[in-house]
C-alpha cells in the first residue's frame, strides 16, 4: 500500500476545501438571487469567495501537474545517469 506524504495529504484537504467553497459560493448566489432584498456586499463577497477558491483550485491543479512532470523528470535524469555511469565505467 503506497504511503501518503505530508505534502500529497495538504494537496487533497486544500483541493476538498476549495471545492466546498465553490459549492458554498454557489449556494449563496443562489439564495441571493432569489432574495427580493440582496445586501449588495454579501452578493459581492459570495463572488469574491467562489472567484477566490476557483482561482485556488486552478493553482492547485497546476501545482500538481507540475509536481508530477518534475518527479518524472528527475526518475528519468537519475536513469540516464546510471546509465551514463555505467556506460563510461566499463
Amino acid at each position: 500500500m503506497k504511503e501518503i506524504t505530508n505534502e500529497e495529504m495538504f494537496i487533497e484537504v486544500v483541493a476538498r476545501v476549495n471545492k466546498y467553497l465553490i459549492i458554498m459560493g454557489i449556494f449563496f448566489l443562489i439564495y441571493f438571487l432569489l432574495k427580493p432584498k440582496v445586501d449588495i456586499f454579501l452578493f459581492l463577497l459570495a463572488l469574491l469567495t467562489m472567484a477566490y477558491a476557483l482561482l485556488s483550485y486552478k493553482h492547485l491543479e497546476i501545482t500538481n501537474r507540475l509536481a508530477v512532470e518534475f518527479r518524472r523528470s528527475k526518475t528519468a535524469l537519475k536513469d540516464a545517469t546510471i546509465e551514463a555511469h555505467e556506460r563510461y565505467s566499463a
